[in-house]
């Protein structure tokens, strides 16, 4: 049994030195926030796209009624 504790805390303690996973969970959280960078800018210019279209059908529509 002593065998098998050893064995798990000295692979624990390797597990807290490595830091290579340290460096793709920053990664994750960088492309993470890019993407929500990305998702907000999208949702920004598709309601300025929808409201400058809603903008030239009413143009539009009031021109062709005169």
């Amino acid at each position: 049994m002593l065998k098998v504790w050893t064995y798990v805390a000295s692979q624990l303690a390797a597990l807290r030195r490595d830091e290579r996973g340290v460096t793709a969970l920053e990664y994750g959280v960088i492309a993470a926030f890019i993407l929500i960078a990305i998702i907000t800018a999208l949702g920004l210019i598709s309601n300025e796209l929808r409201d400058t279209f809603n903008r030239i059908a009413t143009e539009l529509a009031r021109i062709t009624e005169e």
